[in-house]
């Protein structure tokens, strides 16, 4: 443990991790300036310009799904829309789910909208949510065992060969996050036709059906 030999470890061990990329940009944040004279060079990263995102109607003959979850204060809520090929809403709904993880809620949402659609007599069920781990857990497996009963559940009622699973980016799935915050707020299960969602609610979908975009990255 003499200081010399423990310094040059140090030093030694930071040149590795940086020849190996593991040490990046952010990983330097306030300790820049002793960057070089362990011989890395820190170069600040180019923003990502801001893109367009676009919310994308199912095919004729089929139904999508935004569902999103939320949690506060360590308890969870979570909510979904349900549109067709032209973008009118059907049915949304918002639910309290109470003390859980994110990932449950995410979850627990995506299968209270299936089995709303499956109720309403709906098939060809195309499913988008803003979590890439939540549909990974779905489409690949894996995941913690507390949430194994809903994932069999999910695929159970879905037909993965029929319908369809996919990602969009939060600024795209924004009726699904209000209806989220709103479950949380509520506290209880609910659900709306078109005509009886709020005036906000029902401009952002007719922002989507008429295929106004959101920014991302600003």
């Amino acid at each position: 443990m003499e200081p010399r030999r423990i310094i040059w470890r140090v030093y030694h061990t930071i040149s590795l991790l940086h020849t190996g990329r593991l040490f990046r940009h952010i990983h330097w944040c306030g300790d820049m300036d002793i960057a070089p004279l362990f011989g890395v060079i820190i170069t600040t990263p180019s923003p990502h310009p801001p893109t367009l995102v676009f919310w994308r109607t199912p095919p004729v003959g089929s139904y999508k799904i935004n569902t999103d979850g939320c949690i506060k204060d360590g308890v969870a809520s979570g909510g979904g829309i349900i549109r067709d090929s032209s973008g009118q809403c059907i049915r949304a709904f918002f639910s309290f789910y109470g003390d859980c993880t994110i990932l449950e809620a995410e979850l627990r949402a995506i299968l209270d909208g299936i089995i709303l659609a499956q109720r309403l007599g709906l098939s060809v069920l195309w499913v988008e949510s803003d979590s890439t781990l939540t549909i990974h857990c779905i489409t690949k497996g894996g995941g913690p065992w507390h949430i194994q009963a809903t994932l069999r559940h999910i695929r159970h009622l879905l037909a993965l060969d029929r319908d369809t699973i996919t990602h969009i980016f939060r600024e795209g799935n924004q009726v699904a996050d209000l209806l989220a915050s709103e479950g949380w707020d509520r506290r209880y299960h609910y659900e709306y036709s078109f005509q009886d969602l709020p005036r906000r609610h029902r401009s952002l979908v007719q922002n989507d059906r008429f295929g106004l975009p959101t920014v991302r990255g600003l």
